[in-house]
């Protein structure tokens, strides 16, 4: 079985989403997500997530099953400590920000280009190093080199 170390852990949100369905290539992109969020050697299956509010909030502009996101994004409940936000920027973003605590100590936020300069001006991303907002060509330059770590390791399997 393929295991890599990933220098991030990827987080979305439903707007992230949303581009990809817009993209020419988004079956491509979807397929290298299932096989990074599978091969993860510190977070099997747990490696690419989405907050359970970022979904049930969001569920009705995205045109893909539950079950197919499922796929490519753990579907995580939110933690307790959620519960004092109500913007669902802040979620993500506090939520990405305790998820650092822990190996590889970084992560990265999957959005739409739209919603990137949002998450930059929300204030608890003030100063954080740790996490990182990607959206657009940038992030599908990181999902394509997180596919070629998992593509040399499964080569030097065989």
């Amino acid at each position: 079985m393929v295991s890599v170390v990933y220098t991030h852990r990827l987080i979305c949100d439903c707007e992230f989403i949303r581009w990809i369905l817009e993209q020419e290539d988004k079956h491509s992109l979807f397929s290298k997500l299932m096989h990074i969020k599978g091969s993860s050697e510190q977070w099997k299956k747990h490696h690419n997530l989405l907050l359970l509010s970022e979904f049930k909030k969001n569920k009705d502009i995205i045109s893909i099953e539950e079950e197919s996101i499922g796929a490519i994004f753990k579907i995580s409940e939110d933690p307790q400590f959620l519960q004092n936000y109500k913007e669902q920027i802040t979620k993500n973003l506090i939520f990405s920000i305790d998820l650092t605590d822990e190996r590889p100590f970084k992560c990265y936020i999957l959005t739409s280009p739209d919603y990137e300069k949002k998450y930059r001006e929300n204030t608890h991303y003030d100063r954080i190093t740790s996490v990182e907002i990607i959206s657009g060509e940038r992030a599908r330059m990181v999902i394509k080199d997180f596919f070629t770590a998992f593509e040399i390791e499964r080569q030097s399997l065989r």
